[in-house]
């Protein structure tokens, strides 16, 4: 099974848009203010350069070295070198960040990594580390897309968690939530947007799937 490293190092993969619903937004967070930006699970940069050249002044955290490498390399060579050094390697569940630090975090199907538990706590993190006022916009696979991916071997460790899927890196752990409990997760946020999409998964040969957003303003 590759891991994200060798996924993210194909250059089809490095090639890869930048998420359509995510750049739709930008206009909005400008107008609300926003100017700290973390893209938590930054992977190569597929949304690092464009942040930095929508004005934003970006972080970007993954967990993977070799990931960070391509993603450094990538605002090295798009005339963003000052970004290199925001490019942190650390564990979602443990950003390296004070508490109210960035105006908006963007997460792209990135916190279905793990299970139901370490999904919370990548949740309690990209909250902790948002100021109140500040936007969150997560992207990720929900549970519908998870029974999607089912194989005749897929286990369910709990509800909603799976390992043996049919992706690239099926034999991880993936907890794929509902709607509402990744609401659930953001008592206090107010909500801009949040809902099921269906979108073509650039890893699995570009089929479409059910893809949840969620756009948050967080409360006091």
């Amino acid at each position: 099974m590759p891991g994200w490293g060798e996924i993210f190092a194909d250059p089809v993969m490095q090639g890869r848009e930048p998420n359509p619903e995510l750049m739709g937004l930008i206009p909005g967070w400008h107008a609300a203010g926003c100017r700290l930006v973390l893209d938590a699970g930054c992977g190569v940069g597929r949304h690092l350069l464009p942040l930095v050249q929508a004005g934003f002044r970006v972080w970007g955290v993954d967990c993977d070295a070799r990931v960070l490498e391509l993603g450094k390399a990538r605002l090295a060579h798009g005339a963003a070198p000052a970004a290199v050094s925001n490019l942190v390697q650390a564990d979602l569940n443990r950003l390296p960040f004070a508490p109210g630090a960035f105006d908006l975090v963007v997460s792209v199907n990135v916190i279905n990594h793990g299970d139901a538990a370490t999904f919370r706590d990548y949740c309690r993190e990209l909250d902790r580390v948002l100021k109140t006022g500040g936007h969150l916009f997560i992207y990720t696979s929900p549970r519908e897309a998870g029974e999607r991916v089912r194989l005749p071997q897929t286990r369910e460790l709990e509800p909603g968690t799976l390992v043996d899927i049919a992706t690239p890196d099926g034999a991880l752990v993936h907890h794929f939530p509902t709607p509402a409990e990744l609401r659930e997760q953001f008592p206090r946020h107010k909500i801009h947007r949040w809902e099921t999409v269906w979108a073509p998964i650039p890893f699995m040969g570009n089929v479409e799937m059910p893809q949840l957003i969620f756009w948050g303003e967080k409360g006091r």
